[in-house]
């Protein structure tokens, strides 16, 4: 379990019993999946505690327990269709095979199609005897209102500062304070980064503190960046521009960054208005929700170092 998870595990555990459906959100990177998928576990463990020893623990942790569904988004798709949630209301109508229940368990959940949402929502009204549903969503404001208010909500937090930064030490992650601030306090998500996040951070920082003052355009910044994997570097400038946009409101700045990188942000701050720092904040988020498309990748550079380039 990670151990950012205990609190909130605790809850469950003591909970006379759990509702028959659960979504549970929180901030990308903070190990939603793994929470969810222990709760399955516990849900049909022999023991009754996810103990992780018996044959049903082992059964759902291979994703091969016969009372146990996970619905996902199918490769080469952006939604789950209706036909999966229609398997999930057939699923739950049968008698366990194993277990004395029968579980679902609903990655990216806000990924539900409009159909595949009305296609539960019978079942999330009149669910049947020992069914349990768990819906995992980054973004629960994408699901239906029907749907989020048959559920009863567990709200995830991100890690304490200490307990991110100790979790990535311990996976020998380089620089971790900065690596936790790029991936705005998910562990998880910056253990996707690579391990040269930390320099490309330093990279991108210089880019666009060079097209600000107008050492360089923003083609010559393109040219540096558009081979770089695309959602790392939009997901950095994402944060960099988050981190922008509350130094220029607040005066403060985000938890792990300090030192020379606070110095640096706070140099670029003052060289920006909020109109750029917005535009180039919409602008990586745009180009975010398309990256499995077939960008352009030196027009989507272009346009957002566009927006730093020195006015008038």
């Amino acid at each position: 379990m990670l151990p950012w998870h205990k609190a909130a595990w605790n809850r469950v555990a003591r909970a006379e019993q759990l509702p028959h459906a659960l979504l549970i959100t929180g901030p990308p990177g903070i190990g939603k999946r793994p929470f969810a998928e222990r709760l399955a576990r516990r849900l049909v463990c022999e023991q009754g505690t996810a103990c992780d020893a018996c044959r049903a623990c082992r059964l759902a942790a291979s994703g091969h327990h016969p009372d146990v569904l996970t619905l996902r988004v199918p490769e080469g798709k952006a939604e789950i269709p209706v036909d999966e949630a229609r398997a999930v209301n057939e699923f739950l109508t049968l008698k366990p095979h194993l277990a004395s229940r029968r579980v679902v368990l609903i990655v990216d959940a806000d990924c539900l199609n409009r159909s595949a949402s009305n296609a539960l929502l019978k079942t999330l009204e009149e669910p049947p005897p020992e069914s349990y549903l768990l819906l995992v969503s980054d973004a629960p404001a994408r699901l239906l209102p029907t749907i989020r208010s048959r559920c009863q909500n567990l709200v995830l937090p991100r890690p304490a500062q200490g307990e991110g930064l100790s979790y990535l030490k311990a996976h020998q992650v380089p620089d971790p304070e900065l690596v936790l601030a790029l991936a705005h306090g998910a562990p998880l998500r910056a253990l996707t980064w690579p391990k040269d996040a930390p320099a490309l951070a330093q990279r991108l920082l210089a880019s666009l503190e060079a097209v600000a003052v107008g050492r360089g355009s923003a083609l010559e910044a393109t040219e540096a960046w558009h081979a770089v994997d695309l959602e790392v570097g939009l997901s950095f400038l994402t944060e960099v521009a988050s981190v922008l946009t509350q130094l220029m409101v607040t005066g403060t700045i985000a938890r792990g960054w300090h030192g020379t990188q606070e110095g640096r942000l706070r140099a670029l701050a003052a060289k920006l208005d909020l109109t750029q720092v917005l535009g180039v904040w919409d602008e990586a988020l745009s180009a975010r929700g398309l990256a499995a498309a077939p960008l352009d990748r030196r027009l989507v550079w272009d346009r957002l170092f566009m927006h730093v380039e020195p006015r008038g």
